[in-house]
């Protein structure tokens, strides 16, 4: 278990459309995109400045936008169309659909891997598989109720939390290998960055960290506030943000010092969606679900303690 912190972050906020329901970062760090779920047919993703929050630009298209994912060069973008069940494949330097892919009932969360784009089908309790050179499904893998949170660890191996199955089910070369019994009401998977292991959000509010290896037992566990939604990490592995829906905070999980902190956020009600910016620094993006609003958390990292041994 982790040791709690006082938090100091601070604050700035600014408009998105209705029901903003992901945050995601650009691979540069200079952009931020948001999802709105609430806003059907027009104006579904906002492209913001990632130092002030201005709003640069939007993409349009029928139906609802959830999650997005980009490419490791930036230049596409990803998003899942749940009513429509398709993902949206974005030239994200012309903000421009280039494509549509279909893919299973309900499409949430979406995930890259080279050449391969993972979808999880949130009421077909499947993962499509697809090839994106082909631009379509290959292949769709069964999952128990509720497919969600997902990631790809480094030797190619797919995770997915079947948020209504209370497990973690592990897929490799497209062939089921273990189902992982995990928490209540898994939600959200995130590798850690050398992609070893991953760390899953529990509903009932903690977050675990988890070796496929260990079939199911974490090797940590860390309090966060009520209902944990999306997770996600800086880039040297320090930092894991954590937005509570219920709770309406962010929690701040420092791997290094092995601490956890919760640090409101006011005027926001119902934090769904959080990314962290790839640094240098502490920065979070999380979304108020219910106010419309991108709120954005900056703070000075504190240094690593030496040991004693180290001490002068």
């Amino acid at each position: 278990a982790l040791g709690c912190a006082p938090s100091a972050l601070d604050e700035a906020v600014a408009e998105t459309g209705v029901l903003p329901k992901s945050v995601n970062v650009s691979p540069d760090g200079s952009r931020v995109v948001v999802c709105n779920f609430g806003r059907p047919d027009s104006d579904n993703v906002w492209v913001y400045d990632a130092e002030t929050l201005e709003h640069v630009g939007s993409v349009s298209f029928p139906g609802n936008a959830v999650e997005s994912a980009f490419s490791a060069d930036g230049r596409t973008l990803w998003v899942s169309n749940f009513r429509r069940h398709v993902v949206e494949e974005i030239d994200f330097a012309r903000l421009e659909v280039r494509r549509e892919i279909e893919v299973g009932s309900h499409p949430k969360t979406i995930v890259v891997d080279g050449s391969t784009l993972y979808v999880a089908n949130y009421f077909d309790e499947s993962v499509s598989v697809v090839d994106l050179r082909e631009g379509r499904e290959v292949a769709r893998l069964a999952t128990d109720e509720r497919p969600r949170g997902m990631g790809v660890l480094a030797d190619g191996t797919l995770l997915t939390a079947a948020f209504g199955g209370d497990r973690v089910h592990v897929f490799a070369a497209g062939q089921e290998r273990e189902q992982l019994e995990v928490c209540r009401f898994p939600r959200d998977v995130l590798p850690t960055p050398d992609r070893r292991a991953f760390f899953l959000t529990c509903s009932l509010g903690h977050i675990g960290f988890y070796r496929p290896e260990d079939h199911g037992r974490p090797f940590g566990i860390a309090s966060t506030g009520r209902n944990p939604r999306s997770i996600d990490v800086t880039a040297d592995g320090r930092w894991v943000g954590v937005a509570n829906f219920g709770s309406s905070d962010v929690s701040l999980i420092d791997t290094v010092e092995r601490t956890h902190r919760r640090h409101e956020v006011p005027g926001a009600h119902r934090l769904v969606g959080l990314a962290m910016h790839p640094g240098p620094g502490l920065r979070v993006y999380t979304t108020s679900w219910d106010t419309g609003e991108l709120y954005m958390l900056t703070g000075r990292v504190p240094e690593r303690r030496r040991s004693a041994t180290n001490r002068r």
